[in-house]
């Protein structure tokens, strides 16, 4: 193989691995949010937090059998607005949706914020193996 092909091989490897990171950091950014993010919710909507939290937690009371990977595929699946699979992420996504049709005085914009706050909550809290409640644990101390 030529220099001149190597080069150019090396060249559109590295374009299409840009095009990965850059997609990578879009769906990082899309699901976590920013820090900047994280400090507006908390210390101008923590009512919004609090709701979405609280939904959670009360499903996780009543069924014993949600855990933190369950609670992360429900947020995820909200944001992206996705179908789930699992038919107990599907319950927990509809049960969040109710409880979004309270809070009907707050954008989507900003409902969709606070879950991503949320999510990455779950993602900081927990190892996200099957069966973990790291998260739910440590949410359940907050909300009576």
């Amino acid at each position: 193989m030529s220099k001149l092909k190597r080069m150019r091989k090396k060249q559109a490897l590295k374009k299409r691995s840009n095009i990965r990171i850059t997609t990578l950091k879009q769906v990082q950014k899309d699901m976590f949010g920013r820090q900047s993010l994280f400090d507006k919710m908390v210390n101008n909507h923590q009512d919004i937090l609090q709701n979405i939290e609280f939904t959670i937690i009360s499903e996780y009371r009543q069924d014993s059998g949600i855990d933190d990977r369950i609670v992360a595929e429900t947020l995820k699946a909200v944001i992206l607005n996705t179908e789930p699979q699992d038919k107990s992420v599907d319950r927990l996504k509809q049960i969040l949706k109710s409880a979004r049709r309270l809070r009907d005085d707050v954008s989507d914009d900003l409902w969709k914020d606070g879950l991503r706050i949320v999510f990455r909550s779950v993602h900081n809290h927990s190892d996200l193996k099957p069966g973990s409640t790291h998260y739910l644990d440590f949410i359940d101390e907050f909300i009576v």
